[in-house]
């Protein structure tokens, strides 16, 4: 059976994806799916668990209806789990959740995040798993951007308004030097080359940012689009396309904006960790831009986890893989971020 994501679309499967992920069940029995929906013994129990559960789900897909009952309540469980709070909000005109921890630390840091879903789909309370992880582990509150997706807004648009709302926190007072921006696949790659945007156009810049399976080449070039797209649970390369599609016109795929992969690096650009698994086809994507990161001169981190797939820390967040990814990055932001006596952006 076609993979899910051939069939409802990229923004839902991530949803979905992170929805059906979260099942805290025993161990079913193994699941036979052929090599797309295997999962390696070298994983610790628990992710081999919610990703039998997942994998089960995707190759024999529910009604769209139940999927969206499923995804409301794992969202529902993972945000009383960790004690957040979700407010909705606008900054600059653009609408924005803030996700914030019950357990609150006096660090004074501005942490932005922007949602995967192939800039077609996705929300930000759809997209809650990383962000509420990195709230809970942080103690800080997250600034989630709900930005327009496309068909109805280009990559101009979508990232004109990230700078808007990165704009608008300077203005409130946020420091920049106690800022980080982060985001998982398509938000992954938004935040670097939206980055880069707000570098050229002569705007501060964060003092970290943290990107997750970051989609950085829309181009589809990279050895691993070719060797792992057969053996990617989550992602599919005509899925990649239609959404590649109503996000960049062909000819602006390789922008700097669209994928930041092709950047200038030798110019500044703030410390970077980027995470994935090996059970994606976007392995290429994340060492092509921790390539040219470090290649300008830069600070980047690469880490990557054993037979995870594609985003995998907001897709199975108990998992002790997930535990230490979001603690690395907890760890990176601490040793990038200073404390600020600023405590600044108006609630």
């Amino acid at each position: 059976m076609r993979p899910i994501a051939r069939m409802l679309g990229l923004s839902t499967v991530a949803a979905f994806v992170m929805a059906v992920s979260m099942v805290r069940a025993a161990a079913p029995a193994p699941v036979e799916h052929g090599d797309r929906f295997s999962v390696p013994d070298t994983v610790s129990p628990e992710a081999k668990a919610g990703l039998d559960a997942l994998y089960g789900l995707l190759a024999a897909p529910p009604p769209p209806s139940d999927i969206a009952a499923i995804v409301a309540k794992r969202s529902s469980d993972l945000i009383a789990k960790l004690r957040v709070t979700l407010t909705d909000d606008r900054i600059g005109g653009v609408k924005i959740l803030r996700i914030r921890p019950a357990a609150t630390r006096a660090t004074g840091w501005t942490l932005v995040y922007l949602h995967g879903g192939g800039y077609v789909g996705g929300s930000t309370r759809a997209m809650i798993g990383l962000p509420a992880l990195i709230a809970a582990r942080t103690g800080s509150e997250v600034i989630s951007i709900d930005y327009t997706l496309a068909p109805h807004a280009d990559w101009r648009t979508i990232t004109g308004e990230v700078v808007t709302v990165w704009r608008g926190l300077l203005a409130a007072g946020a420091d920049p030097h106690a800022s980080a921006i982060f985001g998982d696949s398509a938000g992954g790659s938004l935040t670097a080359g939206a980055t880069l945007r707000l570098r050229d156009e002569g705007v501060p810049l964060p003092a970290a940012l943290y990107l997750v399976s970051p989609w950085t080449d829309m181009s589809a070039r990279g050895d691993t689009y070719g060797t792992l797209s057969a053996s990617d649970p989550i992602l599919a390369l005509s899925t990649l396309a239609a959404a590649a599609n109503a996000y960049a016109r062909p000819e602006d795929r390789r922008h700097p904006y669209v994928s930041p992969v092709y950047g200038d690096y030798a110019k500044g650009f703030p410390p970077t960790l980027i995470q994935c698994g090996t059970r994606e086809m976007f392995v290429s994507n994340c060492v092509r831009e921790y390539q040219a990161i470090r290649g300008g001169g830069h600070e980047a981190v690469l880490d990557l986890y054993e037979g995870m797939p594609h985003a995998f820390p907001g897709y199975v967040p108990y998992a002790p893989e997930t535990d230490q990814a979001v603690a690395r990055a907890a760890d990176f932001l601490a040793a990038h971020l200073r404390s600020s006596p600023r405590m600044a952006i108006s609630r």
